[in-house]
This record gives C-alpha cells, structure tokens and sequence, in this order.
C-alpha cells in the first residue's frame, strides 16, 4: 500500500520548500551542537587519553597571567603562559597550558591555577609535560575539567537536540493520502514527542543553574532556587507526553475521512472516525464530536507569540454504525457560510477543529483533529437517523435544562418569581482572574519599587504591568463575592447587588413580553480545547437593560434558563 505524506492547505513546490528552509535552520542548531561536543568534551578526552605516556620534567616558569575578557555580561578568563624545559639535554620553550581552550567563567578553576603554577615555581617544583617522541611538544598541566566537559557536553547536546528536533517535528504529519483517499489522523499522534522535546528543552536548559544550586545556596542567594522550576515543568511534560502516548495507543490512530473533502462552510462538514475495537462503554452516548473554528493569531519579532480564541462551536452527539469487533462514529455538522475558511498565512490565521469525547475509563479518551475547510455548499453522502437526532436533541435540552438549575436558584414567591446568581460560583475563573491579577499586579511593585535604583524604564513598565495586574485583581475579588437577587412580580422587576452579603444597588423595570429576554456575552473562557461562553439574562426595560441572571456558563444553559422564566411566568 502506497502512502504519500502531503501537509494541509499547502501545495507540494510550497512544502518542499518550507521543509528545505526548516531543515537549513535545525541543521545549523544540529552541526553547531555537534561541533561543540566534538571540538570540547571529546578533544579533551582524546588529548587526555593520548598523552598519557607523555613525561614529566622540571621547568622553569618565565610568565603566567591571568586574562581577563569582558563580555556582554559578565567577564570570562584564561590563561597564558610561557616557560622553558630541558629534555635529552635540549633546551625548549613551551607556552601551552593545557588541551583546555577557550575563556570561560564557570568557576575559579583558572584563578586557581595561575596560584598554583605560581606556588611551584616559587619552591622550584614545577613539571611539565612532554611528548617523548615529539619533544618540542608539551604542556603545564594535563587535567581534565570535569565542571566544563559536563556544561559543554550539555550545551552541545542540547543545541544538537534542539536542531535534530525542529527537523524531525516539522516532518510530522497528520494527513495521508491513501489509495487516493485523503485521511485525517488526530494531533495525539505525533503530540507526544512535542512534550517529550519540551520536556528535554526545559530539563537541558535548566541542568546548569540547577548544579549552580548548592554553590548559590552557601552564598545565601535563595534566588537561585527558581530555577528549580524548569525542571519541574519538565518533568510534567515528560509525563503528559507518556500519558498522551499511552492513550493513544489503548485506542489506536482512530483516522477521519471527511465526506465530502475538505469540509464545506455553508454546506456539510461531516465524516467517519473509524474505531477498530470498542471499549466496554459501546454506546453512543459516550461519545460526543465538537467541532471549532478558531482564529489563531501570531505576532513575530523579537517577542513572538501564539494565541487561540474560539468564534464558533457546536457540539454533536455521533451515530454508532459497529464495524466488526470496532465501529464508525459517524458526524454532520452545518456551519454557517458567514464563517470564516481555513487560512494558514499571514499573522491572523483561522482552523477548523473537531475534538472527539469518548469514554472515561479505563483510559480517557480525547482526540483532536485539523480539518480543511472552505467555503462552499456540497452536502455529503452520510445521513444521521431521525430518530438518534431527536433523542439526543432531547437529552441536550434536559441537560441544558439541569446545568441551569444547578447554576441559578429560580424560587417561586408569592405571585411572582426570585432568580438568584449565587456567590461563589464558577470558582475557577474568578480564581484565574485574580490569581493573574495578583502577578501582574506583584511584579508592578516589585519593578516600582526597583525603579528607584535602576532607572526610569522601570517605572514604565511598572505603569504596564499594574495597568493590567490591578483591574485584573480586583475584578476578580469583586466576581467571586458577588450575587444577584433578581425578584419578578405583577411584570415588575426589582434587582438587588450583593456583595459579600452587602446590598451595593439597586435597579427596576418592567417585564411584559417574552422579547424582552436577552442573552448578553459575558466573556469566554478557554481551557486546552474547550471553550465555556459566560452569558447574562438581561431584560429590555425603558430605554435600558437589567440584568436578572449572570454568568450562566453555557450558552444552551442559558436558553434553557430564558425558556423555563418564560413558561414559568406565562410571558406572551
């Protein structure tokens, strides 16, 4: 079977020539890593291993100094010398220290040489060493610097891993085409080995401040130790990695054709996820198809950065069609054709993503898919049951309907009604509000605070970083304690604000028709590949609108909110 490997929304001219490009660039990171363990670490041990039937005999040391070279950031040093020696009754002058080359600042080791070469000059015992064979050839010192093989060969290796894993992860690919059939295979395929090179990028990178720890430590520099959370991270992701890895192979590559191909906005995206062995759990209610468009935008530079935001999504209960000992999960979703297509060029770019749910245990599994999609109307060929969509339809609008009553309290009273956004709901976002409210807001002091000896930039970006870190904080204190008391009675409305059970405001208006209800964005928040939409219920009154329920997470929550007050309060 003949597989060929082509990358989504590109041509082939334009894939090879971006594949050339990324293979110059990780090719130079790998030679340059290689170099540095080849012509450092691996010399040296050569040189130590060659010269180990060199002799030693006396010298007379004529001059050694310690050099001293300013760096951008901090002066490094090396050592000259010059010195004479006798051998077979020849005279010879040497000025090689050592098979050590280079300046560097990694410890006092070169201080501590000039010393004692100095020492053993002055006590008339100073030896160096010569090639018997080559007597013109010789050296002060035959040592191996343990410290510096160490960070060199890391630093070697990390550069070298760092190139070979920019080339290896570029050639990734999630689609085929085979037997002339275009196949979709989640990112879970590769994404392991993207944590895994994260993984030995933060632990490689961090190696060298984590030895510097105990050194650091006895000059009573607590500092050092945030180092330690490189490492750390490191490791998590080395264990996301193995868990990714391992899910992924309990359930197999479970690849997506899409019919038709690539998916149509204004038309179907619909298509197959063949399952070849099914779990314990086989029903269709443990599996569920969300399919996202998002738009991904990119700044370069100096600073660059990736962020997601989700325009659109919807959720889909699939069709389970078993297959054998497997099945196919069968979707169709209709998009709108005031969407926006695939488009993977320039700084503000748009994907198309389908995540798959399926069961919880023993593995949890979550695949994710990166669909094309262009504008177009093309239906395609699979059809979902009547029957599946209307039961499931249903059992969205029930638990529509129980999110909502978990999340507000709706109470009859009297010949009325009282709504009621209790405090401490949706924890975690509040929580993430002001916990990086409170970061933002602590580095804004700890710069204001340093600007009164480092200068004027500081207080700049002390300005900038409070501008966000405050509101950010405060808002999120005033989130997590606040409540509303909406009360409806005789197509009166009355609000109250709450505070940590203070009353702050108050406000009115009247209720009369069913138009009045509105649902309001109260923002979205995002979480991996999930997306939870934050609505307030408002109503329209006299030129203006209060609001009787908020944060409803869930938009179909809050629907299901709106029509149950509807149907509660008889609003024609």
């Amino acid at each position: 079977m003949a597989v060929t490997v082509t990358g989504p929304g590109t041509s082939g001219t334009e894939s090879k020539k971006g594949r050339l490009w990324v293979t110059l660039f990780g090719g130079i990171f790998l030679l340059v890593g290689l170099g540095v363990v080849v012509f450092g670490p691996l010399e040296s041990v050569y040189r130590h291993l060659m010269t180990s039937n060199w002799q030693q005999v006396p010298a007379t040391l004529e001059m050694i100094d310690l050099r001293r070279h300013q760096g951008e950031n901090s002066p490094t040093y090396s050592v000259e010398a010059r010195y004479r020696y006798d051998y077979n009754g020849q005279q010879y002058i040497g000025d090689r220290v050592g098979y050590d080359w280079g300046s560097d600042n990694l410890s006092d080791y070169q201080q501590n040489l000039v010393w004692r070469m100095r020492q053993a000059a002055s006590q008339q015992d100073l030896h160096v060493w010569v090639d018997p064979q080559a007597p013109s050839e010789s050296y002060l010192v035959r040592e191996l610097r343990w410290k510096k093989i160490a960070f060199m060969t890391l630093f070697g290796i990390t550069f070298a891993g760092a190139g070979a894993g920019v080339i290896f992860l570029f050639r990734l690919r999630n689609r085929e085409k085979i037997n002339n059939q275009d196949v979709i295979y989640s990112s879970e395929r590769h994404g392991h080995w993207i944590l895994w090179f994260m993984s030995f990028m933060f632990i490689a990178i961090s190696l060298p401040g984590v030895m510097a720890v105990p050194k650091e430590i006895g000059k009573e520099n607590w500092l050092i130790l945030v180092v330690l959370l490189f490492p750390v991270v490191g490791v998590v992701m080395g264990r996301m990695g193995w868990v990714m890895r391992r899910n992924w192979r309990y359930y197999g590559p479970l690849p997506l054709k899409l019919e038709p191909f690539p998916g149509q906005i204004g038309g179907d995206v619909a298509g197959v996820v063949t399952l070849k062995k099914l779990t314990a759990d086989t029903g269709d209610a443990a599996w569920k198809f969300t399919l996202q468009c998002v738009r991904v935008r990119i700044s370069k530079g100096k600073n660059s950065s990736r962020s997601e935001s989700i325009v659109w999504q919807a959720h889909q209960t699939p069709y389970l069609v078993p297959k054998g000992e497997g099945a196919h999960l069968q979707f169709r979703f209709e998009p709108s054709a005031d969407l926006p297509a695939t488009d993977d060029e320039g700084s503000n770019q748009v994907l198309w993503r389908l995540v798959l749910e399926g069961p919880s245990t023993p593995v949890k599994l979550e695949r994710t898919y990166e669909l094309p999609a262009v504008t177009g109307s093309l239906k395609s060929d699979i059809a979902l049951p009547e029957a599946h969509l209307e039961r499931y339809e249903r059992m969205a609008r029930v638990q529509a309907a129980s999110s909502a009553a978990e999340q507000i309290d709706v109470e009859p009273m009297g010949d009325g009604m009282r709504i009621y956004s209790r405090i401490g709901r949706n924890a975690g976002m509040t929580f993430g509000l002001a916990l990086f409210g409170l970061v933002f807001g602590g580095a804004s002091i700890g710069l204001w605070i340093a600007a009164a000896t480092e200068g004027f930039m500081l207080y700049v970006m002390s300005f900038v970083f409070g501008l966000f870190g405050f509101p950010m904080f405060i808002g999120g204190v005033f989130v997590a304690g606040r409540a509303l008391d909406a009360r409806v009675t005789s197509q009166r409305i009355n609000v109250t604000r709450y505070w940590c059970g203070l009353g702050l405001w108050r406000r009115s208006g009247q209720l009369e028709r069913a138009d009045q209800l509105v649902l309001e964005s109260g923002g979205k928040m995002t979480q991996g590949h999930k997306m939870t939409e934050y609505v307030h219920l408002e109503v329209k009154t006299g030129g203006k609108q209060v609001r009787i329920a908020e944060s409803v997470a869930g938009r179909e929550a809050a629907e299901a909110l709106r029509d149950n007050l509807v149907r509660m309060l008889r609003l024609p």
